[in-house]
Protein backbone atom coordinates (compact mmCIF):
# COMPACT_ATOMS: atom_id res chain seq x y z
CA UNK A 1 0.00 0.00 0.00
CA UNK A 2 1.52 3.30 -1.07
CA UNK A 3 1.62 6.24 1.31
CA UNK A 4 -1.01 8.08 -0.77
CA UNK A 5 -3.33 5.05 -0.80
CA UNK A 6 -2.92 4.75 2.97
CA UNK A 7 -3.82 8.44 3.44
CA UNK A 8 -6.91 8.04 1.23
CA UNK A 9 -8.06 4.99 3.20
CA UNK A 10 -7.45 6.82 6.47
CA UNK A 11 -9.48 9.82 5.24
CA UNK A 12 -12.45 7.57 4.44
CA UNK A 13 -12.08 5.72 7.74
CA UNK A 14 -12.14 8.98 9.72
CA UNK A 15 -15.14 10.24 7.74
CA UNK A 16 -17.04 7.05 8.59
CA UNK A 17 -16.04 7.21 12.28
CA UNK A 18 -17.19 10.82 12.50
CA UNK A 19 -20.46 9.94 10.79
CA UNK A 20 -21.04 7.04 13.18
CA UNK A 21 -20.51 9.41 16.10
CA UNK A 22 -23.08 11.87 14.75
CA UNK A 23 -25.59 9.06 14.22
CA UNK A 24 -25.00 7.87 17.80
CA UNK A 25 -25.43 11.36 19.22
CA UNK A 26 -28.58 11.97 17.16
CA UNK A 27 -30.17 8.77 18.41
CA UNK A 28 -29.14 9.55 21.99
CA UNK A 29 -30.63 13.05 21.86
CA UNK A 30 -33.97 11.53 20.90
CA UNK A 31 -34.09 9.64 24.20
CA UNK A 32 -32.64 12.42 26.36
CA UNK A 33 -35.48 14.75 25.43
CA UNK A 34 -38.18 12.37 26.68
CA UNK A 35 -39.33 13.44 30.13
CA UNK A 36 -42.08 11.81 32.18
CA UNK A 37 -45.21 13.81 33.01
CA UNK A 38 -45.28 15.53 36.38
CA UNK A 39 -48.39 13.72 37.58
CA UNK A 40 -49.21 10.14 36.73
CA UNK A 41 -50.93 7.32 38.50
CA UNK A 42 -49.69 3.86 37.62
CA UNK A 43 -47.95 2.40 34.61
CA UNK A 44 -51.01 2.48 32.34
CA UNK A 45 -51.54 6.18 33.04
CA UNK A 46 -47.83 6.89 32.49
CA UNK A 47 -47.83 5.20 29.09
CA UNK A 48 -51.19 6.74 28.23
CA UNK A 49 -49.83 10.24 28.87
CA UNK A 50 -46.57 9.52 27.05
CA UNK A 51 -47.91 7.62 24.05
CA UNK A 52 -47.32 10.49 21.59
CA UNK A 53 -43.75 11.01 22.80
CA UNK A 54 -42.98 7.30 22.73
CA UNK A 55 -44.47 6.80 19.26
CA UNK A 56 -42.53 9.79 17.87
CA UNK A 57 -39.38 8.45 19.54
CA UNK A 58 -39.90 4.96 18.10
CA UNK A 59 -40.43 6.32 14.58
CA UNK A 60 -37.40 8.61 14.80
CA UNK A 61 -35.25 5.86 16.29
CA UNK A 62 -36.18 3.68 13.31
CA UNK A 63 -35.47 6.53 10.87
CA UNK A 64 -32.01 7.16 12.31
CA UNK A 65 -31.32 3.43 12.40
CA UNK A 66 -32.35 2.94 8.78
CA UNK A 67 -30.24 5.89 7.66
CA UNK A 68 -27.25 4.59 9.63
CA UNK A 69 -27.57 1.17 7.98
CA UNK A 70 -27.94 2.80 4.56
CA UNK A 71 -24.95 5.07 5.21
CA UNK A 72 -22.86 2.12 6.36
CA UNK A 73 -23.82 0.09 3.29
CA UNK A 74 -23.17 2.84 0.76
CA UNK A 75 -19.93 4.06 2.30
CA UNK A 76 -18.60 0.49 2.47
CA UNK A 77 -18.61 0.66 -1.34
CA UNK A 78 -16.15 3.57 -1.32
CA UNK A 79 -12.38 3.20 -1.53
CA UNK A 80 -11.51 6.77 -0.66
CA UNK A 81 -12.96 10.16 0.28
CA UNK A 82 -12.19 13.76 -0.58
CA UNK A 83 -13.12 17.25 0.56
CA UNK A 84 -16.26 17.45 -1.59
CA UNK A 85 -17.57 14.20 -0.10
CA UNK A 86 -16.73 15.55 3.37
CA UNK A 87 -18.92 18.61 2.76
CA UNK A 88 -21.80 16.61 1.23
CA UNK A 89 -21.65 14.13 4.12
CA UNK A 90 -21.65 16.99 6.64
CA UNK A 91 -24.74 18.46 4.99
CA UNK A 92 -26.54 15.13 5.40
CA UNK A 93 -25.38 14.79 9.01
CA UNK A 94 -26.46 18.37 9.74
CA UNK A 95 -29.96 17.55 8.57
CA UNK A 96 -29.93 14.33 10.57
CA UNK A 97 -29.02 16.27 13.72
CA UNK A 98 -32.21 18.33 13.28
CA UNK A 99 -34.36 15.21 13.52
CA UNK A 100 -34.66 15.62 17.30
CA UNK A 101 -36.26 19.03 16.77
CA UNK A 102 -38.73 17.67 14.23
CA UNK A 103 -39.51 14.75 16.56
CA UNK A 104 -40.23 17.15 19.40
CA UNK A 105 -42.56 19.13 17.13
CA UNK A 106 -44.44 15.91 16.39
CA UNK A 107 -44.96 14.94 20.01
CA UNK A 108 -45.71 18.46 21.23
CA UNK A 109 -48.23 19.50 18.59
CA UNK A 110 -49.07 16.41 16.55
CA UNK A 111 -50.39 18.79 13.90
CA UNK A 112 -50.40 18.28 10.16
CA UNK A 113 -47.84 21.09 9.86
CA UNK A 114 -45.50 19.31 12.28
CA UNK A 115 -45.91 16.08 10.30
CA UNK A 116 -45.11 17.95 7.10
CA UNK A 117 -41.94 19.40 8.65
CA UNK A 118 -40.97 15.94 9.85
CA UNK A 119 -41.58 14.24 6.50
CA UNK A 120 -39.80 17.06 4.70
CA UNK A 121 -36.75 16.68 6.92
CA UNK A 122 -36.67 12.89 6.54
CA UNK A 123 -36.88 13.35 2.77
CA UNK A 124 -34.13 15.99 2.78
CA UNK A 125 -31.82 13.66 4.73
CA UNK A 126 -32.36 10.92 2.16
CA UNK A 127 -31.81 13.25 -0.76
CA UNK A 128 -28.62 14.62 0.81
CA UNK A 129 -27.39 11.06 1.24
CA UNK A 130 -28.22 10.33 -2.40
CA UNK A 131 -26.34 13.44 -3.56
CA UNK A 132 -23.28 12.37 -1.55
CA UNK A 133 -23.38 8.86 -3.02
CA UNK A 134 -24.05 10.19 -6.53
CA UNK A 135 -21.05 12.47 -6.30
CA UNK A 136 -18.79 9.77 -4.83
CA UNK A 137 -19.78 7.02 -7.25
CA UNK A 138 -20.61 8.85 -10.47
CA UNK A 139 -18.57 12.06 -10.47
CA UNK A 140 -15.80 11.80 -7.89
CA UNK A 141 -14.44 8.36 -8.75
CA UNK A 142 -14.40 7.43 -5.06
CA UNK A 143 -16.20 4.09 -5.22
CA UNK A 144 -14.85 0.63 -5.70
CA UNK A 145 -14.96 -0.59 -9.30
CA UNK A 146 -18.53 -1.64 -10.07
CA UNK A 147 -20.85 -1.51 -13.04
CA UNK A 148 -22.54 1.84 -13.67
CA UNK A 149 -25.95 0.18 -13.37
CA UNK A 150 -25.09 -0.89 -9.82
CA UNK A 151 -24.05 2.65 -8.93
CA UNK A 152 -27.34 3.95 -10.28
CA UNK A 153 -29.28 1.25 -8.42
CA UNK A 154 -27.67 2.32 -5.13
CA UNK A 155 -28.40 5.97 -5.97
CA UNK A 156 -32.06 5.23 -6.60
CA UNK A 157 -32.30 3.11 -3.47
CA UNK A 158 -30.95 5.82 -1.18
CA UNK A 159 -32.94 8.54 -2.97
CA UNK A 160 -36.24 6.62 -2.80
CA UNK A 161 -35.80 5.27 0.75
CA UNK A 162 -37.25 8.43 2.39
CA UNK A 163 -40.41 8.25 0.33
CA UNK A 164 -40.86 4.60 1.20
CA UNK A 165 -40.33 5.30 4.89
CA UNK A 166 -42.73 8.23 4.89
CA UNK A 167 -45.34 6.29 2.94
Amino acid sequence: MTDNTHKEAQHLHRLILFSDAVFAIAITLLAIEIHPPEHWHGVADLFGQMQHKLMAYAVSFAVVGIYWISHRRTYSRLRKANGVLDILNLAMLGLLALLQLATELLWESGSAAAALVYVGLVTAIGLAHAVAWGYAALLGGLSEPMPAIEKIYVLLRVALLPGLMCG
